[in-house]
């Protein structure tokens, strides 16, 4: 299963860079960005195309799908859901994947509409 949202692919960023030992400011300079927009990148609150995923993936010695992979299906709580309990059937997991995600771009939208 990919990630169909930005914050998911950071945190995989951020997993591989704590195994090979990587800041993110060492990271952001081997790809000619500061390390703010690095920031960004790892917090999902910026956009990165397939380019910048492959360069990302190269650096870090590690493939786009395995940036793009989701480490689990299972929801878990979040104080936003603990009145939900645990989601366990696929179809609510799904429709509530799409409401995260779509949360998830309505905030960057407005982030990038402030800056």
């Amino acid at each position: 299963m990919y990630a169909m949202n930005f914050a998911q692919v950071g945190k995989n960023i951020s997993n591989v860079m704590t195994q090979r030992g990587m800041t993110q400011q060492n990271l952001a300079d081997k790809l000619g960005i500061s390390k703010q927009v690095m920031s960004k990148i790892i917090k999902g609150n910026k956009a990165i195309n397939v380019t910048e995923l492959s360069q990302i993936a190269s650096i870090l010695g590690s493939t786009t799908d395995s940036l793009l992979t989701v480490e689990s299906n299972t929801i878990t709580r979040e104080p936003g859901l603990a009145f939900m309990g645990m989601i366990k059937d696929e179809e609510t997991q799904t429709k509530v994947e799409l409401l995260r995600n779509a949360i998830d771009q309505i905030r960057l939208l407005e982030e990038l509409a402030n800056d």
